[in-house]
């Protein structure tokens, strides 16, 4: 499975609290950002995150910059990614914040080689790459070997979500976090969504809803008893979702005569939007939301980025999850021989 838009939102911490640097123990307590970037005079940083329930960018504080220096104060739960947005939402540096002083510096040319220090959960965050937080082997290995860090769990939120893990092994990964991460935010929707995930982990039944198509039509999950059906989860503004479309398309045509059905979930709130995208995507199968973007039915199924899917079959038993096209055709010719 291809990292998920959630690639294109991870931004991203706890509303800060103002606090008094004379005494030692509270600053223990709070952050301290120092910001210096070459390149830039004046103007305004963001401080930022994601909210892991809604999925939205939360903005959580602002600072002048003057002669390219900016800061921020505050108190944060728990170690968190957040980003800084410089002079709007095009210049941009991720890192993980914690309560500590942290110095950011570098160059407003080149932001991928921006220099943190004093973060110890973003020291390991910049050991990665953005990418291995989605692969299945450079996830295990920062889950299972980094037990002490928060950044851990956070790669664990997204490992549960887009890989098909053992149910053992995921109980296993998350035993073995230290009790300081178990205090953490991310451990807390690691949690939720580990619970969520044991109810749709394959050979469960498939969660049943009942969704609104683009013509208003109630459209439920039991109207498609009897055939082979993907669950879709996808967007109109997210990209990996579009790319994937045209090979999903192929399978579509391929087997829609043999007893298969796709069934696209919109994660949008504007109906244009994902009515354009239908169009042009040319996208035959039964299309749904409520328009309301994250909502009951993504989270009872656990999803949290996208695109994700689930293969259900005839009976409504959940039989696959992110499936890659073509892994899903292999599947798809075995079940649909005559």
């Amino acid at each position: 499975m291809k990292a998920p838009s959630i690639v294109h939102f991870l931004l991203l911490i706890t509303i800060p609290l103002c606090y008094s640097c004379n005494s030692k123990t509270k600053q223990e307590k709070s952050y301290i950002i120092n910001g210096k970037i070459e390149g830039i005079k004046n103007g305004e940083a963001i401080l930022a995150k994601l909210d892991l329930v809604s999925n939205e960018r939360i903005n959580i504080d602002t600072s002048d910059i003057i002669d390219g220096n900016f800061s921020f104060t505050g108190q944060i739960e728990s170690p968190y990614l957040h980003t800084l947005f410089l002079n709007g939402d095009k210049d941009k540096i991720h890192f993980f914040l914690e309560n500590s002083q942290i110095d950011i510096s570098g160059d407003m040319n080149d932001l991928e080689k921006i220099k943190v220090v004093g973060s110890k959960e973003d020291s390991l965050h910049r050991s990665y790459a953005m990418d291995d937080i989605f692969d299945r082997k450079k996830g295990m290995e920062i889950m299972l070997d980094y037990p002490s860090y928060s950044f851990a769990a956070f790669t664990a939120y997204y490992q549960f979500q887009i890989h098909n893990i053992q149910l053992d092994t995921l109980d296993m990964i998350i035993n073995n976090f230290k009790p300081a991460v178990k205090q953490s935010v991310y451990f807390k929707h690691l949690i939720e969504l580990y619970t969520t995930l044991k109810r749709v982990a394959i050979s469960e039944p498939a969660p049943k809803f009942a969704i609104p198509d683009t013509k208003g039509k109630i459209v439920q999950l039991d109207d498609f008893k009897g055939k082979y059906v993907l669950i879709d989860f996808w967007a109109s503004w997210c990209a990996p979702c579009r790319a994937a479309n045209p090979a999903l398309v192929e399978v579509y045509h391929h087997f829609s005569d043999k007893n298969f059905a796709i069934l696209g979930i919109s994660v949008d709130k504007n109906k244009e939007q994902w009515e354009k995208a239908i169009e042009a995507d040319q996208l035959p199968w039964v299309q749904l939301s409520t328009l309301e973007g994250w909502g009951e039915v993504s989270d009872t199924y656990g999803v949290k980025a996208i695109p994700q899917n689930f293969l259900l079959d005839p009976d409504g038993i959940i039989i696959g999850k992110n499936l890659e096209p073509e892994h899903l055709i292999e599947k798809l010719e075995v079940l649909l021989t005559d």
